[in-house]
């Protein structure tokens, strides 16, 4: 009888073991709920996209979308995270087209910056964002370049 408990012992903690492990594993992939059509609104197209990497490790740690309406001729910048999804850490997003002013979303955010809308027409514009991470390492898009501050699309 004896054996009977000791084996329904280790079975539950083993059990124990993996629902925990488990727990971890799924809080750490969560899923961002946005996307950047969504937060940009009814008309707009995704034209481009730079992912976010963190300098020391490589992880992915977001995505800066541009995204363009064509019968308006707006443009809209969100930065989706994918790391640190639901816990506020600095995020930027930014779009600076060369007719009009420069665009900035920039704060604490727990899923996203942005949207920035801006009026691109048939000019070009430099757009981009950046992460902060909770150790406070500010890493750019990886497409940022330092001349300009951010990557160029024209239209």
């Amino acid at each position: 009888m004896q054996r009977l408990i000791r084996r329904i012992g280790i079975a539950a903690a083993v059990a124990a073991v993996l629902v925990g492990v488990a727990g971890t594993g799924a809080q750490a992939a969560a899923v961002n709920p946005y996307t950047p059509e969504a937060l940009c609104g009814p008309g707009f197209v995704a034209v481009d996209q730079d992912p976010i990497h963190d300098t020391a490790t490589g992880a992915r740690l977001g995505t800066v979308h541009l995204l363009r309406n064509p019968l308006t001729g707006y443009g809209c910048t969100v930065t989706l995270k994918s790391a640190y999804v639901g816990t506020l850490t600095g995020t930027r997003v930014y779009l600076d087209p060369e007719w009009t002013a420069f665009g900035v979303d920039d704060g604490s955010r727990r899923y996203a910056a942005g949207p920035v809308h801006r009026y691109i027409g048939a000019g070009c514009a430099i757009w981009g964002g950046s992460m902060t991470d909770p150790a406070g390492a500010v890493h750019q898009h990886d497409r940022a370049n330092p001349a300009i501050g951010g990557a160029v699309t024209c239209f």
